[in-house]
């Protein structure tokens, strides 16, 4: 591989090239599913041995500069690859599906393929208009799509979901111009949070 960056040490300059063009395959969506899972994998595999280290010094910092993605995108596309593996990305370059829905079909996704009313549709760009009417058929009809049958279930996610874009956005905007704007929201939250609890006998 060249050396595109010939002030780093090869072995660093690799790594570089390879987070570069990563970063630049999500940006235009020229990747496929199975490449997507992969590079899923290795960032992954950056932030958990702390790879980034050997050029710049937080993750924050790595991947805008080095991956061309924010640090809260890459986080969102491991959490994706460590609950779902390589499905989710597989069924998300041919249809838009979000967690949620992709979660409440994934025991659907077997084997490189989407098992509905008998059929296996291969997850490939061929069937792609397939795959994407087998989802709506599917996504209509999860329990809860009109009416939840477990509200709390449906609160417990929906929770997760809030507190995870807390934290995405906490990440990207500590010590911004946004900073304040979100610790008075988080303040507020905390305080309804509270008197909800009080008022429910919940200590």
């Amino acid at each position: 591989m060249e050396n595109l960056f010939p002030e780093i040490p090869a072995e660093s300059a690799g790594l570089l090239t390879l987070g570069v063009a990563l970063g630049e395959n999500v940006a235009f969506g020229l990747v496929s599913g199975r490449t997507a899972a992969a590079q899923a994998a290795c960032l992954q595999r950056v932030r958990e041995e702390k790879l980034f280290q050997a050029l710049e010094p937080t993750w924050e910092q790595f991947c805008p500069k080095y991956l061309r993605i924010s640090r809260a995108e890459a986080d969102r596309t491991i959490r994706l690859w460590e609950e779902f593996g390589s499905g989710y990305f597989e069924m998300a370059q041919l249809t838009r599906v979000s967690a949620e829905t992709y979660r409440a079909i994934a025991p659907a996704v077997k084997d490189g393929a989407l098992h509905v009313d008998g059929e296996a549709i291969e997850l490939n760009a061929e069937n792609s208009r397939k795959v994407a009417d087998a989802v709506s058929r599917l996504r209509r009809a999860i329990p809860g799509r009109t009416a939840s049958r477990n509200p709390i279930e449906d609160l417990r996610r929906r929770s997760i979901a809030l507190v995870q874009e807390f934290e995405a956005i906490a990440q990207k905007e500590r010590d911004g111009e946004n900073w304040p704007q979100l610790t008075a929201v988080l303040r507020l939250l905390r305080s309804e949070l509270t008197r909800i609890a009080a008022e429910n006998g919940v200590v």
